[in-house]
């Protein structure tokens, strides 16, 4: 992701970090946990972070995967609870916006907070579409769906990095690793993926989703 950073000019992308407090996160460290009060915003300068809730007996469902530079923790506003964990997927570096600075800026800079709701939209619509997807798809056509959202360019050629591991896909999509397996062995077996020894796979050809 990474579009409202996007969006925004350089200098108040400056403004904003010199407003926050460096926060460096290692590698399967929590930065946010789900339910504890809530009074600043995050910005992700470097790394990887997953959005994730997780029950009394581990079962784990990934909301989100982000990466720099994006924007996370802006439904502080509401005054409620974190309503999600926040894991670092890499080493991380963030900076921490206190809400009364943060606030105060949203007064100063309109073009800022409008950034911030067109960002409040698209996750709004992604939240849609991932409950759509869990009414109306199988697993087959989930895992391919989530194949294709996290597939990068290489070479000008799609391709599934070996970070986005199987147990990634299917806590996303709220199914198990093994069918999440069973899965690519189809895909490969027809040819549309091809391993790449133990970097990832190369999409060959286009995903069927049935």
């Amino acid at each position: 992701m990474g579009t409202t950073a996007g969006r925004l000019s350089p200098e108040l992308v400056r403004l904003l970090v010199e407003r926050g407090d460096v926060r460096r996160v290692e590698r399967g460290e929590i930065l946010v946990h789900e339910g504890e009060p809530s009074e600043s915003l995050f910005f992700l300068l470097s790394g990887q972070l997953k959005v994730f809730t997780q029950d009394e007996r581990g079962r784990e469902v990934i909301y989100n995967t982000l990466d720099a530079p994006e924007m996370l923790g802006e439904m502080f506003l509401d005054g409620g609870p974190r309503s999600a964990s926040v894991k670092a997927i890499t080493q991380v570096e963030c900076i921490e916006v206190d809400g009364s600075q943060f606030r105060d800026f949203m007064r100063h800079y309109p073009e800022f907070s409008e950034s911030l709701m067109i960002k409040l939209i698209e996750r709004l619509r992604h939240a849609t579409q991932q409950v759509r997807s869990l009414a109306l798809d199988d697993v087959f056509a989930r895992t391919v769906d989530a194949i294709n959202e996290h597939a990068v360019s290489n070479a000008g050629r799609p391709y599934l990095p070996a970070s986005v591991t199987q147990r990634q896909i299917a806590s996303g999509i709220g199914a198990t690793r093994e069918m999440v397996n069973h899965v690519f062995r189809n895909l490969a077996k027809g040819g549309f993926l091809v391993r790449d020894g133990q970097a990832g796979w190369w999409l060959a050809k286009p995903l069927p989703r049935h």
